[in-house]
Order: C-alpha cells, then structure tokens, then sequence
C-alpha cells in the first residue's frame, strides 16, 4: 500500500491578486515636477555665474557648485533620510534671505571668504528643497518612467533658460533673481498642494496666507536688489562673452548712474566686467586723455610706448581693447591696431569713451579671435605687440603658447617689444612667459608700477620680452625692471598642452 504521504502534492498558496498601480499622475503633479527640476538646475548655473564673474575670478570655482548640487541630489534620492522638511523649510528662508541681501550693491564689497560660502550653501540648500520635493513627490515605479522624463525635461529647461534665453533678454545677471523668487514661490505652491504639510495640518489658512505673505515679500526684495543695481549703472549690455556695465563715479566713490553730479576733477567713467575694471577714463576735459589703469606711465606698456616714442611713426598692436586707454600714446603719425573678441566692447569705447575718438593716430580695430586675425595677416612690422587679455580667470591658454608667441615675434620688427599683461589675483603667468622667452632666445624684462588712485592707476605687472640685442637692451627699461632669468619652473605651454593648476597662486 502506497503511503498517503507519498502521494501528496505541495499545498498550493491561493493566487495573490496583481498589485494594482496607483492612479497616473495629472498634469499639475507632472508640471510640478518640471518646476522644482527647472529651479535646481537653474539655480546651480546661475549661483556659478555669479561667484565666477561677479564676485571672483577664481580658476576652478565653479566646480564647488556643480558638486553640491550633486551631492544634493544623492541625499535625497538615497532614501530620504537626509531630507528633514522641517528643518530645510527654516534654513531655507534664512539662506534665501541672505543671498538677496548679499545681491545688494552695498555688500559687493564683502570678503571672498564670506560670499563665496553664503552663495554655495545657499545653493545646497535650495537644491536640497528641491531634489527633497522631488522625492517626496515620486510616484508608485508603475508611473516612474514619466517621473523621470519629467525631472531630465525640467533640468534642461532650467539649465536652457540661464544658459541661452538670460543672455538675449536680460541686461545683467539678472536670472539669479529669478530663479531665487522662483524657489520661493515653488514653497508655497509645494505646501498649498500638500495637505499634510506642517501650514495645514491645523485646517486653518492663516499659516498659509501667512506663508504667501513672506513669499510675496522676499519677491519684493529681489526686485529691489535688481533697481538698486540698474541705478548704479550708466549702462549695461550682455552678449556670450559676459556682462559689460559702464558706470559713472564720483570723486567720493559714489556712483552716478546717468545722472549729472557737477564737474569735479576726480569724475571718471569706467568699463567693468564682472569683478574686474577693464578700462577708466576721467570726465574733466583736462584730464580725459590721461593713460590710466594698468596703462599708466609706469607701466611696463607705459615704459615700452615712452622709450621709443619721437624716434618714428610707431606701428602698435594691442589684443585686448578694454576702454581703448592705450591709445592715448598714440601721436599724430602713429598707427594702433587693437585686436578685440566682444563686438559689445567696440561698441562700448566709440559711444561711451573718448580715447579712440580723440587720439590723432590712425586706428583700426580688427573684430575676432585675435590669434587668427593675426595668422591671416602678412608681417605688419610692429614696433610693439600688446597682449592684455589675462586679468580674469577664462584667460585665453592659446595666447600664451609656444606657438602664439613665435607669431608674435613674426608679426613684430626684429627690434620690436612684446608685452605682455600678467596682472591676475589667482594664476602666477610669470614662468609660462618666462619660459616662452627662453625657448625662443629672447630677453625678458618684469616691470610693476604702484598704485595711485588718484591719478586712476593700478598696480599692474608686465613682462617686456624682444630681442637681447634690440629694444631691451636699453638701459632705462631694464632699470625700470627685473631681468628675468631662467628658471627650474618649466611651464611652456604648446597648443597640445596647458596646465592652470601649475600656476595657481
């Protein structure tokens, strides 16, 4: 007889029912999502524009933010423990807060060491309210295909409004405004739409009307940050490369805007973009010709120009126009050729400044990259070469190669000067000069000058290189400087290769 218990058959669980998904998501939750994908991005890229050109040209800088934006958006999908909604809401309004009133006029002139922290965690924590939402808000995984279409659509939505739409509407970095109001504005809308939430668990809407009045409120700062910054500017134009501001000051420091402050001698205008002056020009009739800025007298641009002047017409290049203040060396005979990138910037120096429309010498103004606008010409013959386009931190690398300089030297006279501007606060460009000299057999001489405010001067530092038996050989020019020797710091740069983070100070 067969044993019941070999004839039984595994007891069969009753079948579970499929799980059903939750229902889909509407076009309000949808066009959420957009909105708090769309803030973060656009708050990351508008907070780097504003630490790397308006408050510091620091090589690398915008590398902090992209990687706490990062870093934001880990936490909060990790599992949701970092995200603490509570705890974010009030930081939240504290770093909002602090950022607008850093936006201020009055306070561009903190330290680097305290704007650049308020700004960065500013942003990790607005991207945690952000990505914190977002996660929050996911749906069951039936729906999260279109979740995550939605969150890549609204980063690229909000990296495409600052990168491409800001630059043609705006005058100025006035997205970062925006995407701070936006934020704002995206707590409410987050908090009406959530029952649950801590301003309607009490089923009053006092906390809510409450927390509309704080968001309408912050707005109004923002635009007020954003009039008290077109009250200080003359004018202020944007293209690509940058925002250029001109603005009028007076002898005490205050900005004039466009409106008339008296005619004192100490009036100037001045070319700015971002943190750095890129030219400044005094408005009293007796003093508006006067070199200034990098280019005062004794400068080492100042020195090559004095040196050789009145011994013949001089032929002169300059890359980098700034406020055209070079051309107030020009004589009579003379002929200046500036070679310059930002049609914004021409623009600029013929209706706002003088020193091209007073010089007597012929100008010419040769408009694209200046490395090959110069390959395309035959040798001109320069008398001098100058080469001032390194002040901030997108210095351009393929003007300080091997390469760029044995054109230089092919578009100068044997006894012709190249000088070359390497006054920067973060890149030490001394030994990538000194080192190009070498290769190339040519003397080089570093000349600073001091600053005299007074007069519109900056402390500048220049590098005069040419022949050991031409131009530098002069004794006054050497006395004016430091020859440079060659040094064990070999940093010669060649269009295959280049490093910043030899020279960073």
């Amino acid at each position: 007889m067969r044993s019941d218990r070999a004839g039984a058959r595994p007891a069969q669980s009753p079948a579970q029912p499929p799980r059903e998904a939750g229902s889909p998501p509407d076009a309000k939750r949808k066009l959420l999502w957009i909105s708090l994908a769309a803030c973060g991005s656009a708050l990351l890229l508008a907070i780097t524009n504003h630490i790397t050109q308006e408050v510091a040209s620091v090589p690398f800088l915008w590398v902090l933010p992209l990687g706490l934006y990062l870093l934001s958006f880990v936490l909060c999908f990790e599992g949701g423990r970092w995200y603490r909604r509570d705890l974010f809401l009030r930081v939240l309004a504290v770093a909002l807060g602090g950022m607008t009133y850093a936006l201020l006029p009055a306070y561009a002139g903190l330290p680097l060491l305290l704007l650049v922290p308020l700004f960065c965690i500013g942003l990790f924590i607005c991207c945690m309210f952000c990505h914190g939402e977002l996660a929050r808000l996911k749906p069951d995984p039936a729906h999260l295909t279109s979740f995550y279409l939605m969150l890549s659509l609204g980063g690229a939505i909000g990296a495409a409004l600052v990168a491409l739409l800001a630059p043609h509407v705006f005058s100025g970095f006035y997205e970062l405004q925006i995407a701070l109001g936006a934020c704002a504005v995206l707590v409410y809308v987050v908090h009406r739409n959530d029952a649950e939430g801590p301003f309607r668990r009490q089923g009053s809407p006092l906390p809510l009307v409450g927390l509309a009045a704080l968001v309408a409120l912050f707005i109004v700062g923002l635009t007020f940050t954003v009039e008290r910054q077109q009250e200080q500017d003359r004018l202020s134009v944007r293209n690509f490369y940058g925002v250029l501001r001109v603005t009028d000051v007076n002898p005490s420091g205050a900005a004039a805007g466009g409106k008339a402050v008296g005619a004192g001698e100490g009036r100037y205008r001045r070319l700015v973009n971002g943190a750095i002056v890129h030219g400044l020009e005094f408005l009293a009739p007796g003093r508006r010709d006067r070199p200034t800025t990098y280019y005062g007298p004794d400068s080492g641009i100042g020195m090559a120009l004095r040196a050789i002047e009145g011994t013949r017409p001089l032929r002169v290049a300059v890359i980098g126009l700034g406020a055209g203040t070079i051309a107030a060396y020009a004589q009579p005979a003379d002929r200046y050729t500036f070679y310059e990138i930002n049609p914004l910037d021409i623009r600029l120096v013929h209706t706002e400044f003088s020193f091209l429309g007073d010089s007597t010498a012929r100008i010419r103004i040769v408009q694209g990259d200046a490395r090959l606008s110069l390959e395309r010409e035959p040798p001109q013959g320069f008398d001098v070469l100058a080469v001032d386009a390194f002040t901030g931190d997108s210095i351009p690398v393929h003007l300080l190669t091997i390469q760029a300089f044995r054109l230089y030297f092919h578009q100068l006279q044997p006894r012709g000067v190249l000088a070359v501007h390497i006054s920067n606060r973060y890149l030490d460009l001394e030994p990538v000069v000194e080192a190009a000299a070498a290769r190339l057999n040519k003397e080089a001489v570093e000349i600073e000058n001091p600053d005299d405010h007074r007069n519109g001067i900056f402390k500048s530092l220049w590098i005069l290189v040419g022949s050991r038996q031409g131009f530098l050989g002069q004794p006054a020019i050497e006395a004016a400087g430091s020859v440079l020797s060659p040094s064990q710091r070999d940093v010669l740069w060649t269009d295959d290769y280049s490093s910043l983070f030899r020279i960073l100070k």
